[in-house]
């Protein structure tokens, strides 16, 4: 039986974006089936709808905090804004930003997507996800190819598409959904961040934040 993961971008309305995936021989993930929502949950009732047809759902990626640090900023966001500017990353703090700081639509629709995939599914993996820091920890952005320049065939390394017709929020679920397939494969150079945290808050228990960033 195919296995399939999903990956969820959190917006406003008409830009909640949601994708299913599978993976190929290859380690390339698929994108199945993709679009997008006016909230939380039209965007996962879409995307279990496509993925029943598809195979068994065994991870999530959703772009949002998923868990909070009762001390502050969490160990996580700043191991990656780090790893970002190594690699000449700008706009760090509006990229990966502090829990204070969030939008509505990312923090409260993402939380009420990852409730609502677990209700439905108890032992579902999920991965809190990143798509534009990804970008630039995958080495796909650049200073010289800014993010809001990347379509999704410039992914082509990491994920194959039919259609180079995606717009951002379809893009970066289907970057989420990468992250929810590395999450499964343990893929190489990625580790789960959320081990480095004291003090956490998850309502959501269990969560996990993979990102391809390797041991300190």
């Amino acid at each position: 039986m195919t296995t399939v993961v999903l990956g969820f971008d959190p917006g406003g309305e008409k830009q909640f974006g949601w994708c299913v995936a599978s993976g190929a021989a290859d380690g390339k993930l698929v994108l199945r089936s993709n679009g997008t929502a006016s909230h939380a949950a039209g965007a996962v009732e879409m995307a279990l709808g496509e993925a029943q047809k598809c195979g068994v759902i065994a991870a999530a990626a959703i772009d949002s905090p998923l868990f909070w640090n009762l001390s502050g900023d969490r160990r996580a966001d700043m191991t990656v804004r780090a790893a970002m500017r190594r690699i000449g990353a700008v706009n760090l703090g509006g990229t990966v930003q502090h829990v204070n700081s969030l939008r509505g639509a990312c923090l409260a629709q993402g939380m009420m997507a990852a409730h609502i995939l677990r209700d439905k599914m108890p032992s579902l993996r999920l991965t809190e996800s990143h798509p534009k820091a990804l970008l630039w920890l995958l080495e796909v952005a650049t200073p010289q190819h800014p993010v809001r320049e990347i379509r999704i065939d410039h992914l082509d390394k990491f994920i194959q598409c039919d259609s180079s017709e995606l717009c951002e929020h379809e893009r970066d679920a289907a970057i989420g959904a990468f992250a929810a397939w590395a999450m499964l494969n343990q893929r190489s150079g990625w580790r789960n961040l959320y081990t480095d945290e004291d003090e956490v808050f998850a309502p959501i228990s269990p969560i996990e934040y993979w990102m391809p960033i390797g041991r300190a």
